[in-house]
């Protein structure tokens, strides 16, 4: 019973963790584009704050999976015999996990590219075809719409399975053994 309660509290840790880490990492690049000199000035590097954030977020994802594994498990292999939202969930949660991996492999695929990085364009999430245009700014614009399509998912995850996460972080109603008074 100790060990559950343990397991428990250490999902709920790690879940708060990665919502916290997860906004840190998506409203950094705003302050890389904004902050950049004056940071530089002082001698930090808003990219490498990024890029450690992602790295902190992709460990605390891979520990999510694992302390929930024994559920995507048993919904995966009864996945015709659980209810609608149990399927539903299921569904979020691998196009959740589809869209981290594909903006996690692409963000450090973008981030080793040799070089000076490309010029901003005027529009700062999607560059216009132009004769720059090479891998760099294509794995840039597979990095920004993955990892937006995983806000997304995000989001609709942390909805579905907001309300187990409430009853685990209040105190547990104890059923009295008297009966209810007229």
């Amino acid at each position: 019973m100790r060990a559950r309660g343990l397991t428990r509290c250490l999902r709920v840790t790690v879940d708060i963790l990665m919502f916290v880490v997860l906004i840190l990492v998506v409203i950094s690049p705003y302050f890389i584009r904004t902050l950049t000199r004056a940071w530089t000035f002082l001698g930090w590097n808003l990219s490498t704050w990024h890029q450690v954030l992602g790295y902190v977020f992709t460990g605390l994802m891979v520990l999510h999976i694992v302390l929930n594994f024994k559920w995507l498990a048993a919904v995966t292999k009864n996945f015709l015999k659980v209810n609608t939202m149990a399927r539903v969930s299921c569904i979020v949660t691998f196009l959740l996990f589809a869209a981290m991996c594909v903006s996690i492999i692409s963000g450090i695929m973008w981030g080793r590219q040799p070089g000076p990085p490309p010029p901003v364009p005027f529009n700062p999430y999607i560059a216009p075809p132009a004769a720059g245009w090479g891998a760099s700014q294509s794995l840039r614009v597979v990095h920004i719409i993955s990892s937006w399509a995983a806000v997304l998912f995000t989001g609709i995850h942390v909805g579905i399975h907001f309300s187990r996460f409430i009853t685990l972080l209040l105190p547990s109603q104890k059923k009295s053994s008297k009966p209810a008074s007229k």
